[in-house]
């Protein structure tokens, strides 16, 4: 430090801090806004319902303010689409496969709260999947997410 810097302790960077948090409330954490808005396995299992609409609401929303672009998931998505394409059967491992490049795509950007949210959504959903309907109804709750995620204000 120089001798004639007068700056205050509570000086960084251009502006200073007083020590007092703002009075913004902190961001919630991917985890405890997925745990909070109640995921069902029966809209994976089973068929969806009401409660699908508010959960897919919460999480494309989540999603938009925490920074997921379409573009992060783009790639995942066309796969997705592409598995629905066919039959599940017959692609059953590229289905398996998409567990790792969403983990690959989270790697890559780690910071983004959007992209944990949808990797833990996927995560989860993926343990359901077992046929082709169970597939067709996870493609139905993930199309759901992304549509909300558009409503939002999500960007390219």
């Amino acid at each position: 430090m120089l001798q004639n810097d007068f700056r205050p302790n509570n000086f960084r960077g251009g502006r200073e801090t007083s020590g007092v948090r703002d009075n913004r409330s902190p961001v919630e954490s991917p985890e405890n806004v997925f745990r909070n808005a109640n995921f069902q396995s029966k809209w994976i299992t089973g068929q969806a319902d009401k409660e699908l609409v508010a959960f897919a609401e919460t999480m494309g929303k989540y999603m938009v303010e925490n920074g997921l672009t379409k573009s992060k998931i783009r790639s995942i998505y066309g796969e997705i689409k592409r598995i629905q394409m066919g039959k599940f059967e017959k692609e059953k491992a590229s289905f398996y496969l998409l567990k790792p490049k969403v983990a690959y795509a989270l790697g890559r950007d780690e910071k983004n709260r959007g992209l944990k949210m949808f990797k833990l959504l996927f995560d989860r959903s993926f343990d359901f999947v077992t046929d082709e309907k169970s597939y067709q109804n996870f493609c139905n709750l993930i199309e759901a997410v992304l549509a909300y995620h558009k409503a939002n204000g999500g960007k390219d």
